[in-house]
């Protein structure tokens, strides 16, 4: 029974990425259906202050050289490069002049978003003929 489930489980997040589950925005940003970020587990925490902001450690994305965290701001999704000021227990704190009281940082599922946009980007074929 729960093997049935599971598969029932994977058809549904399967249908849900069959639709588009993203859109790429001229400007480089990308947006996610609601759909998709709930069945990823993303989790999105606005910053109700001016910075520097203390956010959870696994909020930082790492992409070669660089350390920078998914904003969302009215829905669209950018790839924003942060200045780590200070790494504490489980959090750090960083700045960043792309960074603004209101904005939404991604606190949970940030492998998914680096996913998802590496995917939008990318310009491969979705059918072969091989």
């Amino acid at each position: 029974m729960k093997y049935f489930i599971s598969v029932l489980l994977m058809m549904s997040v399967a249908h849900s990425y069959a639709d588009s589950a993203g859109v790429l925005n001229e400007d480089g940003s990308f947006r996610l259906k609601d759909e998709s970020i709930k069945t990823l587990g993303i989790d999105f925490s606005k910053l109700s202050s001016v910075g520097p902001w203390s956010i959870p450690l696994e909020s930082i994305v790492k992409i070669k050289f660089t350390k920078g965290v998914y904003r969302r701001y009215e829905g669209a999704i950018t790839f924003v490069l942060v200045n780590i000021i200070k790494y504490e227990k489980d959090r750090v704190l960083v700045s960043s002049p792309d960074l603004e009281q209101g904005d939404e940082v991604a606190i949970k599922g940030t492998s998914y978003l680096r996913l998802a946009e590496a995917d939008l980007k990318s310009d491969t074929v979705d059918n072969c003929s091989h």
